[in-house]
């Protein structure tokens, strides 16, 4: 196992008070808490001024990004193709940055519930033209996934993988977000072991998400064992998420440290 850097995603600082921060003085936050990295909206990144702006941040604070993260709809052949346009244009200005991957969570059908077959299928083409066209960049797609995505024995994650080319296209296993699916994190990640090239964490104790990254529900330890039995090499990326029943004894900063420093001890890196 090869970890390339410790990283945390940004998305909780919307749940807090640092929602009201500046993305400068997120990635402050990030660097004091001792990160190496960070994951962010790729819409951020969607000029040149912006993308300067971030790298002088990012420069001072030696610290890289490990992906950029997006959305956007594949299984409709209608919009698919500005999807696409969309997210190779923004990658194109995030070249500055060295960002070497593109973590894409793909739209949900509106209104809830599975998509087709086809939708499927036409979902997984969409993705991998995107691929081919961040390849060109030298960027990366990893897919992102979250409950849609798992449930039914993970059978839209499957199909991320089952239908697309694994040189164009693989995978960021969100671990906690397939235990919540109803899936086994372990077992999708032995079955799809040769395309899982990113992961997010984060765990819980009895089904409620933990302030802090820490011992809990998913033994991460054994996770970690699993992960060097599959030769994994990636960042691993902290994605703290807080939910109404989350207890909180400790400030934003202390539980951010506190993650950064538990993903070291379980993951090296």
């Amino acid at each position: 196992m090869k970890v390339l850097g410790i990283s945390t995603q940004l998305y909780v600082w919307s749940q807090v008070k640092g929602a009201n921060k500046s993305l400068g003085d997120q990635l402050n936050d990030v660097a004091e808490a001792g990160y190496d990295g960070a994951e962010f909206g790729l819409n951020l990144v969607s000029d040149s001024p912006k993308v300067s702006e971030i790298k002088t941040v990012l420069d001072r604070l030696s610290l890289k990004v490990s992906s950029l993260y997006s959305g956007g709809v594949f299984h409709d052949p209608k919009t698919a193709g500005g999807t696409i346009e969309e997210i190779t244009g923004s990658a194109g200005y995030a070249m500055e940055l060295g960002v070497p991957s593109i973590t894409v969570n793909p739209a949900s059908v509106k209104g809830g519930g599975e998509k087709t077959d086809d939708e499927l299928k036409i979902q997984a083409e969409n993705l991998d033209k995107l691929g081919e066209e961040l390849k060109k960049l030298g960027m990366a797609l990893y897919l992102h996934n979250h409950t849609p995505e798992i449930v039914n024995n993970a059978r839209e994650f499957r199909s991320y993988l089952d239908l697309t080319d694994p040189e164009l296209v693989n995978a960021c296993i969100d671990v906690h977000w397939v235990l919540r699916g109803g899936a086994d994190p372990f077992e999708l990640t032995k079955q799809y072991a040769s395309r899982i090239k990113a992961m997010h964490v984060r765990n819980s104790k009895d089904g409620v998400w933990s302030e802090d990254f820490s011992d809990g529900d998913i033994d991460y330890r054994a996770y970690k064992k699993l992960m060097g039995e599959i030769d994994y090499t990636g960042w691993v990326t902290v994605e703290l998420a807080y939910e109404s029943s989350t207890e909180m004894t400790r400030s934003f900063l202390e539980n951010l440290k506190f993650s950064c420093e538990y993903a070291r001890r379980i993951f090296g890196g």
